[in-house]
């Protein structure tokens, strides 16, 4: 007897061995009425044993009660892979849209997963992020990107900059706007 296939286990055991490389907020400007809509990017990555693999694009975005569960994803839009490709050129495969909002439940976020497929990845993750692929999303969706904020583990850090964080942080910085800017940090 056959078992069934778990799609849902399949995608976070995946996801589990991503490497995460950093976020940055992003907002959709809307003319003259301000943003449309206003959100964080979390960027990570997976490696084949081959160098190829493909760059986690994870979109969250605050969602107000009693608006739609498909009205961040109508402002958000939809990237053309093929259009992605000539933006990407030969090293891009491949792009995957993963909607999680059915895993999430009742949660106050609206969550989009892209993953952008790459011939050639490994060492490259952070420049292909900044130079390529964030350019491309906010030509193809009119994001404008915040600075990518590197992500890097207590284990990567050096301590004199662990210790010029944390000296930082003494001053208390301005509240951010949106509750995923507080929880990410970003203002």
């Amino acid at each position: 007897m056959e078992e069934p296939y778990d799609l849902k286990g399949s995608v976070l055991s995946t996801k589990a061995n991503e490497q995460m490389i950093g976020f940055a907020g992003f907002v959709k400007p809307d003319g003259e009425n301000g943003p449309s809509l206003e959100g964080m990017v979390k960027v990570s990555a997976f490696h084949r044993a081959d160098g190829s693999g493909y760059l986690t694009l994870t979109f969250i975005i605050d969602q107000d009660p009693g608006t739609s569960a498909t009205e961040p994803r109508k402002k958000l839009g939809a990237p053309d892979a093929e259009a992605l490709g000539k933006l990407l050129g030969s090293n891009f495969e491949m792009l995957i849209d993963i909607p999680l909002n059915a895993f999430s439940g009742a949660s106050p976020y609206f969550i989009e997963e892209l993953d952008v497929y790459f011939r050639h990845l490994r060492g490259q993750d952070r420049s292909l992020t900044e130079s390529s692929l964030l350019p491309a999303f906010s030509q193809l969706l009119g994001l404008q990107f915040e600075p990518l904020q590197v992500w890097q583990s207590e284990a990567e850090s050096p301590p004199n900059r662990r210790l010029a964080e944390a000296e930082s942080r003494a001053e208390p910085p301005p509240k951010p706007k949106s509750l995923l800017r507080r929880l990410f940090g970003g203002n």
